[in-house]
This record gives structure tokens, C-alpha cells and sequence, in this order.
């Protein structure tokens, strides 16, 4: 999914900005009255860096006068993610981005807005359903006997379906790797025993029943010896 397909609503394009040719202490004043943690610097239309409250503090390393520019200050060079990429592209660079705003450009790199940095965690999170909404199951397998299509066909066989995986080494010098699957399915207990028969070794599931199940097995095993006494 590239990223124009899902920021539309969420790209902000009226946020403040600055030149780089702008004054620090204009800047700050701005900054502190808008209450804003930091903000893009353009050089021609095009990201240079994020400048944040402390940038534009005087300190021992820094001396600002009323004429000293954002291009004169030593801001941490910022990059920015573009339209017409991929979220699986730049996930790997999210971290990256100091302040909790990531700059957005278009496709010759001019400023097109911001996002925020949860907006993309919980997009992706969405995309592979780490909520509420699925289970997790770890199974263990050989790397080179590993089909992927026989896997997800025994889950499947158990009325299990499957949401995304992932997969990484069981150990630094093994050779199995581990699949972790999200999933959906009535009955969690029964796929593990029947993927237990298939002789898949289980690593890591999430719990059988949530704390209301516990709650009401409990009542009903309670119940249950009361009728046998």
C-alpha cells in the first residue's frame, strides 16, 4: 500500500513551516505561542531539517543573536518520506525520524505536509492485525523442509484463518525458523492439538481462554461438583 492511499485524511497540510532563511528568533516566539514541539525547515521547497524548541535555545555549544538564521544553526539534518512510497518501504526508517512528526513530500520532493509518527505504527499494526481482533501462534520447522502453502493449509483444515505472518531463525546457529502467524478461530485449543498430531512443535500461543472464559469455566466446574455431592 503506498502512502497516498491511506494519509489523505491524515496528512497535515496546514501546520506551520519554516524557511531556512528565517530568523531563530522569530522562530521561537512563533513556536512557544502556537505550542508547537517542532516543525519542518525548507530550502527551496524541500525538507532540510525539523527544528525544535530546544534548537532555538542559546547554550554553551550555540550562541543566537536577533539575526541569526535556521540555516546557521546546527539542526540535525531531517529527510522525509515521499506519496509514492510503500509503507513497507520506509518502515524500516521511521525510527529514524527524531521528533514524533515525519515530513511528507511528493514525488519530486517538494514539502507536502506532516504525519504523525503513531499514525504509522498504528496503520501497520492495523495492517497486520496485532489487535484485539486475532490470536497468536508460533510454530517451529525445519528451514529446509519449509513449505509455506502445506502450513498455512493444516490451519486452515481446522477452520483457522489466517490474517499475516512473519518468520525469523529459531536460533542464531540453527537451522529451523520459526513462523508467527495471526489468526482467527473458534476454538485455539482444538487447532493446537490437532497441529500438535500433524507433529508440528508449538512455540508460543496465545492464551485458550480469556479471563471471562476462566471466569465462567470456573462457575461451571463449581457447579458441577455441587451436583456430584
Amino acid at each position: 500500500m503506498q502512502l497516498n492511499e491511506f494519509i489523505e485524511h491524515r496528512l497535515d497540510t496546514t501546520g506551520v513551516v519554516f524557511a531556512d532563511e528565517a530568523l531563530a528568533v522569530e522562530v521561537l516566539a512563533l513556536m512557544q505561542k502556537g505550542r508547537y514541539e517542532c516543525a519542518p525547515v525548507l530550502h527551496e521547497g524541500r525538507v532540510t531539517a525539523m527544528v525544535t524548541i530546544l534548537d532555538l535555545l542559546p547554550s554553551e555549544q550555540q550562541q543566537i543573536t536577533d539575526t541569526t538564521r535556521l540555516s546557521e544553526l546546527k539542526l540535525a539534518k531531517a529527510e522525509s518520506i515521499g506519496l509514492h512510497e510503500h509503507l513497507f518501504d520506509i518502515f524500516s526508517r521511521i525510527g529514524t525520524f527524531p521528533t514524533h512528526l515525519i515530513a511528507v513530500s511528493h514525488e519530486d520532493g517538494r514539502y507536502a505536509g506532516v504525519l504523525e509518527k503513531e499514525i504509522l505504527f498504528e496503520h501497520i499494526a492495523a495492517l497486520f492485525h496485532l489487535g484485539e481482533g486475532g490470536i497468536t501462534l508460533e510454530l517451529e520447522v525445519p528451514s529446509f523442509e519449509l513449505k509455506l502453502s502445506e502450513v498455512i493449509a493444516a490451519l486452515e483444515k481446522n477452520d483457522a484463518t489466517v490474517l499475516s505472518f512473519g518468520i525469523y531463525p529459531a536460533a542464531p546457529e540453527g537451522e529451523g525458523m520459526v513462523i508467527a502467524f495471526r489468526l482467527q478461530t473458534h476454538d485455539l485449543f482444538r487447532l493446537v492439538k490437532n497441529l500438535e498430531k500433524y507433529g508440528y512443535l508449538i512455540r508460543y500461543t496465545s492464551p485458550f481462554f480469556k479471563e471471562k472464559d476462566d471466569e465462567m469455566r470456573e462457575k461451571a466446574l463449581e457447579f458441577i461438583r455441587f451436583m456430584d455431592m
